[in-house]
């Protein structure tokens, strides 16, 4: 341990394999939206991003918070985001989900994109929330923000403030080299020709702004690694898609991190390969807890009807149980919570 071995997640009958299992969810899934408070925050470089607060109505005395991090061309409404907003204001715990630039097409001042390297941005969050007054500080994220946000614990290990006491991540992209790879295959295409047009249209929206950017050619772009050599490595300082891909992979940091993490990863994700499944890592690191479900697909979990998504069900759980000081006691029995 904290290598756990088995796992409560299992996926119903007759759900086909990791294709179905993550595509079904993603557009069939429905939950109850949120009616957000939107705030402004304006960043360090001139820009802003803009966050999404889910506040109880009785606020906790602890003033705990969980902060999102959503997948790349994601956005607060997610599915996935508001599962984990429910399960979490009903134990009475705030929540703030936070927006890329350039996604949900809010028009940014700079010609900036959020990327997997962004740890400097989730760090302004976190930085905001504890001026709120916010005393406990919980992560999570999925894909992208999966990554972004191990990437942050282990890569800004030293200066992570003492208010963030740990996280939770589902389907973490961390060997960025390997799941580019996976999804350059034929069956990978389906999901790049789904990314893609949400990442043209976001070049497009910096070109109206920003002609100096150029996007002769946007259109005839048919992979990602083709997008980024083109787009997000000049934008974002990069030397090409690859050095972006390997500067972004969290991996590597991933024996640095010294607050309790829980990564779930499907042995059956698509986009998921390589060092995804650091088994052995986190056999031997005590606040590592790495969980391997062999269904789930791709952040898609299909959970029958009239229950709790079980990844919220399992983040709440750990939060609650691993990662809130132990003076913080559930306001209701985990079984309670559960229900709907």
């Amino acid at each position: 341990m904290p290598l756990l071995e088995s796992s409560t997640y299992k996926a119903p009958p007759f759900c086909g394999g990791a294709h179905f299992q993550t595509i079904y969810p993603s557009f069939f899934m429905k939950e109850l939206d949120v009616d957000y408070d939107r705030e402004r925050l304006d960043t360090p470089d001139g820009d802003y991003l803009y966050l999404d607060w889910a506040k109880c109505e009785k606020p906790s005395p602890a003033r705990e918070l969980l902060i999102v991090s959503h997948g790349l061309c994601g956005s607060t409404h997610r599915h996935y985001a508001l599962s984990l907003v429910h399960a979490f204001r009903r134990c009475h715990i705030d929540c703030l989900c936070w927006n890329y630039r350039g996604t949900g097409r809010v028009d940014n001042q700079l010609a900036k994109v959020t990327t997997n390297n962004a740890t400097y941005e989730l760090q302004w969050v976190i930085d905001h929330a504890i001026a709120q007054g916010y005393q406990n500080i919980y992560l999570a994220g999925f894909s992208m923000g999966a990554n972004l946000t191990l990437l942050h614990l282990g890569r800004e290990a030293s200066s992570i403030p003492a208010q963030v006491k740990g996280a939770a991540v589902v389907c973490a992209t961390m060997d960025g080299p390997a799941c580019i790879r996976n999804l350059a295959t034929q069956l990978g295409g389906i999901y790049q020709w789904h990314f893609l047009k949400p990442l043209r249209r976001r070049m497009m929206d910096i070109h109206q702004k920003h002609p100096e950017v150029n996007i002769d050619g946007l259109e005839q772009i048919k992979s990602f690694q083709q997008f980024d050599n083109r787009f997000t490595a000049p934008i974002m300082g990069f030397r090409d898609a690859q050095d972006y891909y390997q500067q972004s992979s969290s991996y590597p940091w991933l024996n640095h991190i010294q607050l309790p993490t829980l990564i779930i990863n499907p042995a059956n994700d698509p986009f998921l390969g390589g060092k995804c499944f650091p088994r052995e890592l986190a056999s031997k690191m005590p606040n590592l807890y790495l969980e391997i479900p062999p269904d789930g697909g791709h952040c898609g979990f299909i959970t029958p009807k009239h229950q709790e998504w079980w990844p919220a069900q399992r983040i709440r759980q750990f939060v609650l149980e691993t990662i809130r000081p132990k003076d913080r006691l559930p306001e209701l029995p985990i079984d309670q919570l559960q229900a709907r």
